[in-house]
């Protein structure tokens, strides 16, 4: 199994788990203007790692997919460039 590429993302994550945290702190206040500021902070977070996971395993089946793909057009045990008598 292949691994993505994980690394640049832990900071993206560490922002996004604060902001969640802050916003969990605000929904426990329970000060109604923070709560609602809150919930939005968490819609907005959730919704948009989604979309940054999908579009990153979307991108790594189609390299995947083109490495295959070029692996199969010369790989068939012979190199391409080189002429069998």
């Amino acid at each position: 199994m292949d691994l993505m590429n994980i690394r640049p993302w832990i900071f993206f994550y560490l922002i996004c788990f604060v902001a969640l945290l802050l916003a969990t702190t605000f929904i426990v206040q329970g000060i109604t203007p923070l709560f609602w500021m809150a919930s939005t902070l968490i819609i907005v977070v959730v919704g948009f790692n989604f979309i940054l996971i999908f579009n990153e395993v979307k991108e790594h089946k189609k390299r995947k997919a083109i490495m295959k793909q070029l692996s199969s057009t010369v790989g068939n045990g012979k190199p391409k460039d080189k002429k069998t008598d």
